[in-house]
């Protein structure tokens, strides 16, 4: 078997869309359409929406689709470029920040390296409660659990 490195935003999300005890720890996002409940994971540009969400519930978790990358190399001719990809735990009612801090931990427990941080809580009126960004190094193995 070989190893698997979260080399796209698309492996992280088929890491994690195939991981029941991290799906299971997700909320829902429910559209205008009626259609749904779906569970909420999903990959998007930086700053686009989800196009005809109605509302999110529970813990949400968004894959940014472009990283931060750098070149690293290692006193040889060859170098690798490592990408920092980020991933954002949204904790909207009725869950709470210990619900998206266990999904926070599955994810660091998949993949090698990861950490995450608390960013600030989300302004009054959005419904969201608060946020965890987790950083995944694409040169960094995906963990099997």
């Amino acid at each position: 078997m070989t190893q698997q490195f979260p080399t796209t935003a698309q492996v992280i999300y088929d890491v994690l869309a195939a991981d029941n005890v991290f799906t299971g720890l997700l909320g829902t996002y429910n559209f205008k359409n009626s259609s749904g409940p779906i569970t909420a994971l999903s990959v998007v540009s930086a700053g686009e929406d989800i196009p005809s969400i109605r509302n999110i519930e529970g813990v949400e978790c968004v894959i940014q689709d472009a990283g931060n990358s750098r070149l690293q190399s290692y006193m040889t001719d060859s170098a690798d470029v490592v990408t920092t990809w980020s991933v954002f735990l949204v904790a909207w009612k009725p869950s709470t920040g210990a619900d998206m801090q266990l999904a926070a931990d599955r994810i660091l427990r998949r993949f090698g390296g990861s950490e995450a941080v608390q960013t600030v809580a989300t302004p009054d009126g959005l419904g969201s409660l608060v946020q965890i960004k987790v950083f995944i190094k694409s040169n960094m193995p995906v963990l099997s659990v």
